[in-house]
């Protein structure tokens, strides 16, 4: 537990590592708009941002847990979607995003995958004040909001190819499709994890839970002004459009709810999950 002081040294550091991630993803953009290269390091960087507000909110196994579910759902289909086109379409990647595991999948992707699979997670929650399964398909409409701005960048950058035309400025709605269902039930199996997990912190940091949100609104901001310097115009809307609205609605139960320092934790185990573990003896 955090204590009754609504500053410590650790929400400092994470509001430095916020401060450092938001400037760098604008350093970013900056740079892809003036010489069309984009910087996908800072992707690497704001992901091992968001790996630290997870290990806060969620400790150690909690975090290892989504990693795993990461690895297992969403980048296991990739390598589904690369060698049969499912759920995406059919699509290959370019050795632009780096290097690719088996020769199929890049490295990068799954890097990717956790960063916006955790921001939209978590901004739902928030904003709903308490973990739900019935949240998981808001995830993947997030998720989908999100994708509609990287999704024709990447392309224009190389990233990947599609195997067919047509769709969404060159993307195969089937790929939103796909997008909405992994991350649908990534989210289900996370958030069924986190609900039997008695080692998770019971409270958590009010200044981290106010930095989730601001992470996926920077992301938005910043796709949203490349999709916007490269003709995207209704990718930019559309996904900002979503994305705004569920930061704001984070933000809005956040300032409603009672002040501290800490702040009950939202995906902390219920008392049902965590007697049933205790009756079988798991903890």
């Amino acid at each position: 537990m955090e204590g009754d002081r609504p500053w410590s040294l650790a929400d400092r550091g994470y509001l430095a590592g916020l401060a450092g991630v938001l400037t760098l993803e604008a350093a970013g953009v900056a740079v892809q708009v003036v010489t069309g290269t984009p910087v996908p390091i800072i992707t690497v960087v704001a992901a091992a941002f968001v790996v630290a507000c997870m290990l806060r909110v969620h400790g150690l196994w909690g975090t290892m847990a989504f990693v795993a579910l990461v690895v297992a759902i969403p980048f296991g289909s990739e390598f589904l979607g690369v060698l049969t086109g499912l759920p995406y379409g059919a699509y290959t990647y370019t050795d632009g995003v780096g290097p690719r595991l088996f020769g199929l999948v890049p490295v990068f992707i799954l890097i990717a995958w956790i960063n916006i699979a955790y921001m939209a997670v978590a901004t739902t929650t928030l904003a709903f004040g308490r973990s739900s399964l019935w949240l998981a398909p808001l995830d993947g409409m997030l998720a989908v909001a999100w994708d509609a701005m990287v999704d024709p960048l990447a392309v224009r950058a190389g990233y990947w190819v599609w195997g067919g035309s047509g769709g969404f400025y060159g993307v195969p709605l089937t790929n939103f499709a796909g997008w909405f269902l992994v991350v649908t039930l990534l989210s289900l199996a996370a958030r069924a994890v986190w609900a039997r997990d008695a080692r998770a912190p019971a409270r958590t940091s009010r200044t981290v839970a106010w930095i989730l949100p601001a992470l996926l609104l920077g992301s938005s901001l910043d796709f949203g002004v490349l999709a916007l310097a490269g003709g995207l115009l209704w990718a930019a809307v559309a996904g900002n459009a979503v994305l705004l609205f569920a930061v704001a609605a984070a933000w809005r139960h956040l300032a409603r709810a009672p002040q501290g320092a800490s702040t009950p934790n939202p995906w902390a185990a219920t008392p049902r999950a965590a007697f049933a573990d205790r009756a079988a003896g798991r903890t």
